[in-house]
């Protein structure tokens, strides 16, 4: 390969995503002259943009950006565009971001900051050896999970939500859980469900499994279910015959972002027969993805649920903090709950508390359990 390829175009590209401007300039300046493209984004939704409209070889991405961090950003990559190989460069050696980076992101270099031009060149050429090798492989498709065998193992795990102001339970999220498959992950068994066209029937018996679960939930709280966009095109969905039909009025349907909203034909339409049934609509990690304001704007939800990777460090975050407490404000003007998930200390739930989220959800408060946590949030908050 030359230079020339390099110019052209024609050569692999590596993508550097940094939502600092200066330290994109001393990338580009540090990998001058290489044997491959140089592409910069400043956040981890602008760089899914590039990858959606032109090829990547390799991705470098900082893991804390605001709006999404470097591990989220390349588990969508991982995803959606698995061939390229992805790389965190971060200034921390957290056991768990590390852990996280490995296991979700499956990154193939974790860099630490700062990184000498050397080492960031060296990592980079042998991303780029790497991918070469993957693209003359034969492509397979890894199944860790089939279909039947998580039908036959879901498990239903209950994390509670609660009330910002007096800490008492509103609710708990229904979380799926394959405790018999400890190597799969509910986003394979989804992943799986829908290349074989049978998230239908993968989400009817979820649904099922919940309402198993109804008649142990404490008196007077909801209960929140994840809903794939696909699922909304489900004709079950709106009759008496779908299990959680019977319990419709204290259900929240939680409609997550695994699927485009753009598919589901007459969506206003579908959203307003659920209500006529008796649900409420919430809108799922609001601020994650591109599509979460224009499903906010077409559905007008009951409630909003902040993405965990906005309300992480949200205290130490000006553009964070700003972002939500945005949205929070016209969600108390439309009359919308909000709900901050995701907390983990009490520097957040100080802070989701400050600018007025309605209600909280995350470890600090109670983590996913079999049984359903009754009562006050555990921090005592009155």
């Amino acid at each position: 390969m030359t230079k020339d390829d390099a110019k052209s175009g024609t050569a692999p590209c590596a993508l550097f995503v940094d939502d600092e401007a200066s330290v994109l300039a001393g990338v580009a300046l540090t990998m001058r002259h290489r044997d491959y493209r140089i592409v910069t984004a400043g956040s981890g939704p602008e760089a899914l943009k590039i990858l959606d409209r032109e090829p990547v070889s390799v991705v470098v991405s900082d893991e804390n950006m605001p709006v999404m961090s470097g591990t989220t950003f390349l588990s969508k990559v991982r995803h959606e565009h698995p061939r390229v190989v992805r790389m965190i460069l971060s200034g921390s050696m957290d056991p768990h971001s590390i852990s996280r980076a490995v296991n979700e992101a499956g990154v193939f270099r974790y860099l630490l900051k700062p990184c000498s031009p050397e080492d960031l060149r060296l990592a980079v050429d042998q991303a780029i050896e790497a991918h070469a090798g993957y693209q003359t492989a034969p492509e397979q498709k890894i199944t860790r999970i089939t279909v039947d065998e998580g039908l036959g193992g879901l498990s239903m795990a209950m994390q509670p939500i609660y009330g910002s102001r007096n800490g008492r339970l509103f609710g708990h999220e229904a979380l799926l859980r394959l405790p018999e498959y400890p190597h799969a992950t509910v986003e394979d068994l989804l992943d799986e469900a829908a290349r074989q066209d049978r998230l239908w029937e993968l989400e009817r018996a979820i649904r099922g499994a919940v309402a198993d679960r109804m008649w142990e939930r404490p008196a007077d709280s909801r209960m929140f279910v994840n809903l794939h966009p696909n699922s909304l095109l489900d004709p079950q969905l709106y009759t008496a015959a779908d299990p959680l039909a019977p319990y419709a009025p204290v259900v929240v349907l939680e409609i997550t972002e695994r699927g485009s909203l753009e598919d589901v034909e007459n969506l206003p339409e579908r959203v307003s027969a659920l209500r006529v049934l008796g649900y409420q609509v919430a809108i799922d990690d609001m601020g994650s993805g591109y599509s979460g304001l224009t499903a906010f704007t077409t559905i007008l939800p009951d409630y909003v649920k902040f993405d965990r990777e906005l309300i992480r460090a949200m205290h130490t975050t000006p553009a964070k903090r700003k972002l939500v407490s945005s949205i929070a404000q016209v969600c108390r003007e439309l009359h919308i709950g909000t709900i901050a998930e995701g907390i983990e200390n009490e520097q957040e739930l100080a802070a989701a508390k400050a600018i007025g989220c309605t209600m909280v959800q995350g470890y600090l408060l109670g983590r996913p359990h079999a049984e359903f946590r009754q009562g006050q949030a555990e921090d005592g908050t009155e």
